[in-house]
Parts: structure tokens; C-alpha cells; sequence
């Protein structure tokens, strides 16, 4: 059976360039970069090469990439050792729908003394920039935003953003969460006066367990992880050259052609959706208009189907996506924070399915989605429990 993977959101496949590199790197160059001898030497190039990559495609300075174990351990950094550092300035902005690795890391301050408050949104889920303006002062240590909202594909005004929290607060610390944007959208930390910035490796094409975290030039927040002085004594631990090399080699090929890839992706979510409507009745978009959003994320609501039985059900095809509902809980906030505060209710989110793509995947597998669609919902639509 020919797979369909539309579950780019949540993970990519790495490509063959990728895999060889790391090969070459466990089988070959397996040296400790630490090391003083020839095979340390060349571990050691591997990450100078993938540090020089990054920063190059984000035009920032080589000393403000420090690699970690992914998003998840640079966000919990980012908000911790702004935190760490706020002395009398207690207050942390923030918006409704943040990823766990910021919600939890932001219950855990609130619980610590920090004054945590969610800022409204509009009904797309995106930032009311006066409500911004009217909150920020002299007192707010950190704002954090998602550029692109991993569930919805909604892009927040991060340029704007920024500006604002400096003009009002000079001192505070801008945190963006770039994991679903990076490699697919531009992206201009010194521009858009971004201080501290999360990405993933294994959503761009490259490997699981790396990612980075960006620190402006002249910031600084304190080491949480401290040892034998590795990324020049901010995280130290061996570093993981497979998964750096492989994470370098991956950002190469994401700006190859970074436009021509999100043309591709857009192309195939307006395909998708048109198609799904026109042959299913009580299909809608979740979120922002789909000409706006990220072009690698469609999140499709789908009347009387539960998401978590079709998924299942498109498994069966050999069909991957995901669904927007954690079946655990009734509340709609612990279901899914992007989609309650776009005001769904818990029915709703439980017919939520998020569609996410790849520059790989092809009109074809499109059209072979949509037939199952068309052919499965009919019949999980009569069987339904009343």
C-alpha cells in the first residue's frame, strides 16, 4: 500500500542527503569535537560548517546559534533564563494557543511569583497589536509569541511585535517560537528585534533530537545546563555532531528554494480544501483565510466525524494526519489551546483534523485523499453515535 503523509506538522522525513551526512559522520568522522587529534578535528568541522549555514541563512552572527536537543529544550531556556535575569521586572506577556513547551514552562513562572497574562486575540487567533501597545511597560521582563501556529497555520505580526515590546519596554526579552516557520517562511531576527528564537531540526527534512536556539547580539541569559563548557559554555554536554550535521545539511536544502517550496505547499492546501468542499458537504477551514495562513498547515473541521475515529480510519488507507483533540479531556482549552481560542467548542474540536505538507508531497496524493474523504465520511457519518 502507497503511503500519504500529511503529517508534516508534526514531523518530516529526512531526506537522503540528510541520512548520508549523519551515516558518514556515526560510520567515519565519529570523533569527539573536543578532541585535540584528527578525528576530533574533523567532528569538530562538522559543527562550525552547520552553525556557519544558520546564522548565514538567517543573517545573523555565528556566535548567536547555540545548539540544543530541539524546540522544547530552547523554549524552556529562552523563558527560563530571560526570567532568571528579570530582577524587579516581573511581568510576562504572552497569547492564547502558545505549544506546550511555552504554556508549561509559563505555568511553571506563574507558579514561581511571575505575573503571567494571555493577551486577547482576534477571531483568527491572531495578535490585537493596541491590546499589545496598552499592555507593555517598563515592568515586563518577556513577551513570547508563536510565529506560526503549529495546528492552525495562522502567522502572527512577529516585525511588528517586537518594535512595539522594545519602544515600550527597552529591557524586556522578545521570544518567538520560529518551529514551524523556520525553512519555510523569512525570517529576520535582527530586523524584527527578536532577542531570543526557538527551532527544531526534524521539521525542516532534518533529523529528531536537535534543534537551536538563537540569542541576540549583546543579550544574554544565564546557562541552565553546565559541565565541560561545550557551545562556548552556554550548553555544555558532548555536542550531538550527527544531529548538527544533519540539521546543517537540512537547512541547506529548505533555502535552496524556500519560495518555490511554499508555492508548491499553498498550491496543494488550496487544492485540497477546494476539492474537499465541493465533493463533501460540511467541510470548513479552522483559523485564518487560507490565502494568509502558513502555507504547510490546512485545518479542516468535519461535521458529525469524530477527528480521532477518521484518522484512524485513513490509517486503514495508509493516509497520516492528525488530529487537533486530546480525547482525555472535555475541556476545550487542554484539547487544543490554538483551536479554543478561536472559540471552538469541545464537539467542534473533536471534528478538527489538521492537514499539514511537505515540498515533497504531489497533486496526486491530493486527489487520492480527497476520494477517501469521499468515501469514508458518508459511512463514519451514519454510524455515528447519537
Amino acid at each position: 500500500m502507497r503511503e500519504i503523509y500529511f503529517d508534516n506538522g508534526a514531523t518530516t522525513k529526512p531526506t537522503e542527503q540528510v541520512v548520508q551526512i549523519m551515516t558518514k559522520v556515526l560510520t567515519e568522522d565519529y570523533g569527539n569535537p573536543s578532541s585535540l587529534h584528527r578525528k576530533g578535528q574533523a567532528a569538530e568541522q562538522y559543527v562550525i560548517e552547520a552553525r556557519k549555514r544558520i546564522a548565514g541563512s538567517l543573517r545573523v552572527p555565528e556566535f548567536s546559534i547555540y545548539f540544543t536537543s530541539g524546540a522544547t529544550e530552547s523554549s524552556n531556556t529562552a523563558l527560563l533564563g530571560a526570567a532568571a535575569r528579570a530582577g524587579k521586572h516581573r511581568r510576562i506577556l504572552a497569547w492564547p494557543g502558545e505549544h506546550p513547551a511555552t504554556g508549561e514552562t509559563l505555568k511553571r513562572l506563574s507558579e514561581e511569583g511571575f505575573e503571567v497574562t494571555y493577551l486577547p486575540v482576534d477571531k483568527d487567533g491572531k495578535v490585537l497589536l493596541e491590546a499589545l501597545e496598552e499592555a507593555v511597560d517598563e515592568d515586563v521582563c518577556l513577551v513570547t509569541c508563536m510565529h506560526v501556529n503549529n495546528e492552525t497555520g495562522l502567522i502572527q505580526p512577529i516585525d511588528r511585535i517586537g518594535r512595539i515590546v522594545h519602544k515600550a519596554a527597552p529591557k524586556a526579552m522578545f521570544h518567538v517560537d520560529a518551529v514551524q516557520s523556520f525553512g519555510k517562511l523569512p525570517i529576520d531576527p535582527i530586523a524584527w528585534e527578536i532577542d531570543l528564537m526557538s527551532t527544531s531540526a526534524h521539521k525542516i527534512h532534518g533529523p529528531k533530537g536537535i534543534g537551536f536556539l538563537y540569542i541576540a547580539k549583546n543579550q544574554y541569559i544565564p546557562s541552565l545546563v553546565r559541565g565541560g563548557g561545550q557551545e562556548r559554555g552556554f550548553r555544555s554536554g558532548t555536542e550531538n555532531v550527527p544531529g548538527i550535521a544533519g540539521f546543517g545539511q537540512a537547512v541547506v536544502e529548505a533555502y535552496a528554494d524556500m519560495e518555490g517550496h511554499a508555492q508548491h505547499m499553498q498550491h496543494l492546501k488550496e487544492m485540497l480544501l477546494q476539492e474537499a468542499q465541493e465533493k463533501i458537504e460540511g467541510i470548513r477551514c479552522n483559523g485564518p483565510d487560507i490565502h494568509e495562513s502558513a502555507p504547510h498547515v490546512l485545518n479542516l473541521q468535519i461535521e458529525g466525524v469524530r477527528s480521532e475515529v477518521l484518522l484512524h480510519t485513513l490509517e486503514d488507507y495508509g493516509i497520516y494526519v492528525s488530529s487537533g483533540s486530546a480525547c482525555a479531556s472535555n475541556k476545550p482549552e487542554e484539547k487544543s489551546p490554538a483551536l479554543s481560542a478561536l472559540g471552538l467548542t469541545a464537539s467542534e474540536i473533536d471534528a478538527s483534523l489538521r492537514i499539514s505538507f511537505s515540498r515533497y508531497n504531489t497533486e496526486e496524493e491530493v486527489h487520492e485523499f480527497v476520494r477517501v474523504l469521499e468515501q469514508t465520511i458518508p459511512m463514519l457519518r451514519r454510524f455515528r453515535r447519537k
